[in-house]
């Protein structure tokens, strides 16, 4: 059994995966800059740890790798208002702290699984995107494109370390992942977002004009997959596409939550500008080829996003006694 280091282990998709590895006999260190609460049921279990910590820590990261089989590096600044926000703060966590820890990890052989992000497609149309697709980014000068571009050139160190240094690796693009535990309500990502207006009654705002065409992914298959990935040894040197072929708008997005909620809210509209300033762009399709995971794993999303949102709905209305 292998001993996993998994930086933003507290977060969403580290905790479902940290649970997932004990569950199979694996002992998991969870480094976190969080206070934990995602996985306070897991500190009790002998095979794991909890460390709120920083990626940016050098020593602390040298010193859990030394101690690690395998570095799942999944930390990493994934909200787009941050995005606008706070770009040196995303650059530096998203791309100088997970450059120590390729750095390392290379000199230590240790494998590294790393979580990249649909978005290094940035606004290239011909979807849906296979893997090797080419990549269409905006200005510079627009911040939005800041997790992108740190994302994309982790990408291009792991291939070359994997090169030149021997460094064994997989990498993996999420297309919008959700579920149990995504983000606190109101915040982060679209539907959690959504949900906290659908459940207080208020009128639901999305960005734009609605058409922008997303997929979502449940977050158990998710942890399928990735779990799977981290002990694929046919798998190193490649990169991955999570997600589903089901292309929808955010508007066709709001009306499915609010029929499996049974929600009652209006829908309304709001510009970016609005939201974000004008530092943002938007991309107006993220779909994804997800021909060449099956072909390595046989492995396909099962969960269909009704499900999946009722069990998302449940989730956050049972914490929120609603």
């Amino acid at each position: 059994m292998a001993h996993i280091l998994v930086t933003g282990g507290a977060g969403f998709i580290g905790s479902h995966l940290c649970e997932r590895y004990i569950k199979k006999g694996h002992s998991v260190v969870a480094l976190d800059m969080s206070d934990g609460k995602k996985v306070e049921y897991l500190t009790g279990h002998d095979n794991f740890q909890f460390i709120q910590g920083s990626v940016l820590d050098h020593h602390l990261m040298h010193s859990e790798i030394d101690k690690s089989d395998i570095v799942v590096h999944l930390a990493a600044i994934a909200d787009p208002k941050k995005y606008v926000d706070s770009p040196l703060n995303v650059l530096d966590i998203d791309l100088r702290a997970s450059l120590n820890i390729f750095s390392y990890a290379a000199e230590k052989k240790k494998k590294i699984f790393f979580a990249s992000t649909s978005e290094v497609f940035g606004k290239n149309m011909n979807v849906p995107w296979k893997e090797d697709d080419d990549r269409v980014l905006g200005s510079s000068k627009i911040n939005r494109w800041c997790y992108s571009t740190a994302k994309a050139a982790c990408e291009h160190y792991l291939f070359a370390y994997a090169q030149q240094e021997n460094l064994p690796f997989v990498g993996v693009r999420f297309f919008n992942a959700y579920g149990p535990k995504l983000d606190d309500l109101g915040s982060g990502r679209v539907i959690p977002i959504f949900l906290k207006h659908f459940l207080s009654g208020d009128p639901v705002y999305i960005h734009g004009d609605g058409k922008q065409t997303r997929t979502f992914v449940y977050i158990s298959d998710v942890a399928d997959a990735l779990y799977d990935l981290t002990f694929s040894k046919k798998s190193e040197g490649e990169i991955f596409n999570i997600g589903t072929e089901r292309e929808m708008s955010i508007l066709e997005l709001a009306k499915i939550m609010r029929k499996v909620g049974g929600f009652k809210s209006e829908i309304k509209f709001i510009p970016h500008k609005k939201v974000f300033g004008k530092s943002y762009e938007d991309i107006p399709r993220r779909v994804p080829d997800v021909s060449k995971i099956k072909k390595y794993l046989n492995w396909e999303a099962t969960t269909s996003l009704e499900k999946g949102l009722k069990l998302t709905i449940d989730y956050y209305s049972s914490r929120h006694g609603l």
